[in-house]
């Protein structure tokens, strides 16, 4: 009996031992070892053009720059980049160019036209032209689409698994999701999936269009 019960206790304590190691190994650095990213490059590995654009709407609604009614039609809420209301805000490129557009349209523009208006814009192009000096994307057959390289897949494999884990484990030096922009990241690696407000993800889920392409494939927002 007391034979039947070491054996137990040593195989339990060997599974115990083989779930730590693999815990360990699964937050080791999978093959990335490259500059930070923020949301909005990861949102362009891990979906395309328009995940970066629905990125931003998500983010500026939160920050309650933009309204977003159900209607789908955005006007901005009265503040800018230089409100005092938002002293420690920093302005994404594809954030100010949202707003840009937007500036003295008292009546808006709907969801779709924003994105179709910006989705081959500089700051969209700024950040494909960045990802490929990084070597992380690269030129897809039609030039409109952006495909990771095998470094991007590294990249966006090692961010989805910090962002995965990021609650249950205690923040390491080489953490790269921080936990104030959590929700932002889960937007650019997840989608629109990611967001709480129900209403507002599905009208941001509107999709745009890309010139000569004809209306843009439903797909990952």
């Amino acid at each position: 009996m007391v034979a039947v019960l070491i054996v137990v206790v040593t195989v339990a304590l060997l599974m115990v031992a083989g779930l730590i190691a693999l815990r360990l190994a699964m937050h080791a650095p999978r093959g990335y070892a490259g500059p930070d990213l923020g949301p909005y490059e990861l949102a362009l590995l891990a979906a395309g053009r328009f995940r970066v654009l629905n990125t931003a709407l998500a983010s500026l609604a939160a920050d309650k720059r933009v309204r977003i009614p159900p209607t789908g039609i955005l006007t901005l809420a009265g503040t800018t980049s230089t409100d005092p209301a938002h002293p420690a805000k920093v302005m994404e490129p594809v954030e100010a160019e949202v707003l840009g557009l937007l500036e003295g349209r008292r009546d808006g523009l709907p969801v779709w036209e924003i994105k179709a208006a910006l989705v081959q814009g500089a700051a969209v192009t700024a950040l494909i032209e960045r990802l490929e000096e990084l070597g992380l994307v690269a030129a897809g057959d039609d030039s409109r689409q952006v495909v990771p390289t095998r470094a991007g897949q590294a990249a966006l494999a090692h961010y989805r698994l910090r962002h995965r884990e990021g609650r249950s484990l205690p923040p390491r030096s080489r953490d790269h999701v921080t936990v104030d922009a959590s929700n932002l990241f889960g937007v650019a690696l997840y989608g629109l999936g990611q967001v709480v407000d129900r209403e507002l993800a599905t009208v941001l889920s509107t999709s745009g269009v890309l010139p000569s392409s004809g209306p843009a494939r439903a797909g990952r927002h």
